[in-house]
């Protein structure tokens, strides 16, 4: 990719002149897309919505956003980019300092800085994204559309990081602060340091009001119909904010329908494979059942959101999405020599460049998506739902990377340092994991499957799946908690070979008339003074054992492993009230069974 100077001078497009007018230059990152004209004016057109002009969130506090998530994301341009227009509205140069180095902002207000926290988390962490952050925000004062105000922002800040990354552009400005202390890898959750905020009461998704735009009333919304076959919820959950969501179909419109650069079946193999490692379930279903209205099988793009390396596509296209899906999740480690291997392979700088920008306007996709708490209209493949847990691991297998540096949950891990040497390909350090968590994994496996047969037979499975993929283990949580995760998920499996778990459509009985225990018998205080913590535990599992299977797994799931009831009914599609109501059975059930070793009789515990 050539550097800004070298790309040849265009006639400054229309919406240029509004950054000429705002910030008294136009920023390379627009100039640098000019060699196609209407990328580069798709951008200006979501930027231009949200950061230039007035709405719930000040302009100040919106290029402070913009600052903190570009540190964040360890992007030196658009951080110096954002210190300098900063400074020339006016702020502080110490303050703009602190953002810089990541200090906490002592001066805010309880809005401003509930929103900067709201903004960095679903910048960084947006899979764990959820009611308690957007109820925060309302805490604070935000309404439904300054909220959806602050999802958009977010979604520009990383569109832009994305699209930074790709161009690998250097500072405009010799800001002294960027230029003396440069910019840190992504992971310290500069978050953190912000002040704590209070919860208010968790909603449904989605999580802001939308109200009804009909496709004869909103013309675009019969465009987007008439193109897709139907009205998708991601444009109609946008809808209180009219305005951003018109900037939003307008860099749709240019980015995504022209098939002069890049065909849409690849943009839509580039939208589907970084949403799947980016763990976006709403927008694998999107694209894979949109691939499947342009001639695409189901089984084709179901492989794609699984792994792309393993599809019908052709060395060179699976090399765009090796491209796409690096700069969509790891942008601070794209380099020129990423572009140069593209080139390599006959790609045109155009086609690069409508890469870079499809996969930003993906991340943008993703970020708003996560943070609307849009539903999804249709299902995912269940395929990568069950393996969507650790799906990085095949595009790391590939590209000969271990993935982003561990930040959360390695440093209390006792398995580091084994996990560290088996990533390294020592088989040593793995028979050790191996040898320490098979008895955890063992009895999860028992529990689920209900016989010791299986249980043996999976627990190779699980082990030998977690062999292949721990690669792409990124230490977010601990080992063990990551192994059982892929041994319930092999369990599941099992259990759904033989259709033993029910589907959504299994009419559930809600009525409370065998919701009675058949033994009321009065358990002593302590049951611990008759039996032994090793004897009440192997009483408990012989009792969740002796339970029927689809009662077993809720009560497996939600009281051992302790998964929320929503993750439980999305484990085993199952909707949330049957999910509830299997485990009270259960639960009553398991009492039942051990009602006899703790009840009193006679003063004394039962044998």
């Amino acid at each position: 990719m050539k550097s800004p100077n070298e790309i040849p001078p265009v006639s400054p497009a229309k919406c240029f002149a509004l950054f000429q007018e705002a910030f008294g230059f136009v920023p390379n990152l627009l100039s640098s897309q000019s060699r196609v004209p209407r990328i580069a004016e798709a951008h200006a057109a979501l930027e231009a919505a949200v950061r230039l002009r007035s709405g719930s969130i000040s302009r100040l506090q919106k290029e402070r956003i913009l600052l903190c998530i570009a540190v964040e994301r360890g992007d030196a341009y658009c951080a110096n980019m954002d210190a300098k227009i900063l400074l020339s509205l006016g702020a502080p140069q110490s303050s703009v300092d602190d953002l810089l180095s990541r200090r906490s902002q002592t001066d805010l207000t309880l809005a401003d800085a509930a929103s900067l926290q709201f903004c960095l988390k679903l910048a960084h962490d947006s899979v764990s994204f959820g009611t308690d952050d957007v109820d925060a925000l309302r805490s604070a004062g935000f309404d439904d559309a300054s909220i959806l105000e602050a999802v958009f922002l977010t979604g520009v800040a990383v569109y832009r990081c994305t699209l930074s990354a790709g161009l690998a552009l250097e500072p405009e400005f010799g800001h002294p602060s960027v230029v003396a202390r440069g910019i840190a890898s992504p992971g310290e959750a500069s978050r953190r340091r912000l002040p704590p905020h209070s919860h208010g009461i968790s909603r449904s998704k989605p999580y802001v009001s939308a109200p009804y735009l009909s496709p004869k009333a909103f013309e675009p919304f019969a465009i987007l119909r008439k193109s897709h076959g139907f009205m998708p919820n991601f444009f109609r959950a946008q809808s209180l904010r009219v305005d951003l969501l018109q900037a939003e179909l307008e860099a749709v419109e240019r980015i995504l329908q022209p098939e002069d650069i890049l065909s849409r079946v690849q943009k839509e193999c580039i939208l589907l494979a970084v949403s799947a490692v980016n763990l976006n379930s709403y927008c694998v279903a999107m694209h894979c059942n949109l691939l499947r209205g342009m001639g695409m099988t189901p089984e084709e793009g179901d492989q794609i959101a699984l792994d792309y390396h393993e599809s019908s596509l052709s060395q060179a296209d699976q090399a765009l999405l090796d491209f796409a899906v690096k700069l969509g999740t790891r942008a601070y480690q794209v380099t020129r020599k990423d572009v140069a291997g593209l080139r390599a392979l006959g790609f045109a700088e155009e086609q690069v460049l409508e890469c870079m920008a499809v996969t930003a306007l993906n991340n943008f996709s993703n970020t708003v998506q996560m943070g609307l708490g849009i539903e999804l209209d249709f299902e995912a493949p269940p395929p990568y739902e069950e393996n969507k847990l650790h799906l990085s691991a095949a595009v790391h297998r590939h590209s000969g990377e271990t993935g982003v540096p561990n930040t959360l949950g390695s440093a209390n891990d006792p398995d580091t340092s084994l996990v560290a040497s088996s990533q390294a390909g020592s088989l040593e350090a793995f028979e050790g994991l191996v040898r320490r968590h098979s008895q955890l994994i063992y009895r999860a496996l028992v529990a689920i499957l209900g016989n010791a047969a299986d249980a043996e037979d999976a627990m190779q499975d699980a082990f030998l799946s977690a062999f292949k993929n721990i690669g792409g283990f990124q230490g977010r949580s601990k080992f063990s908690t990551w192994l059982v995760s892929i041994a319930r998920n092999t369990a599941l499996q099992r259990l759904r070979s033989k259709k033993i778990i029910e589907s959504l459509d299994e009419t559930e009985d809600f009525g409370d008339s065998d919701l009675r225990p058949r033994q009321l018998r009065a358990w002593e205080d302590n049951p611990e003074q008759g039996h032994s913590k090793t004897e009440i535990r192997q009483l408990v599992e012989k009792g969740i054992l002796s339970l029927p299977a689809k009662y077993r797994v809720v009560v497996m799931l939600r009281d051992i492993e302790q998964l929320s009831t929503d993750e439980v009914a999305r484990q085993l599609a199952l909707s949330v009230p049957a999910v509830k109501v299997r485990l009270l059975r259960g639960r009553l059930m398991l009492r039942d069974w051990l009602s006899p070793h703790f009840a009193v009789k006679a003063g004394r515990i039962a044998p």
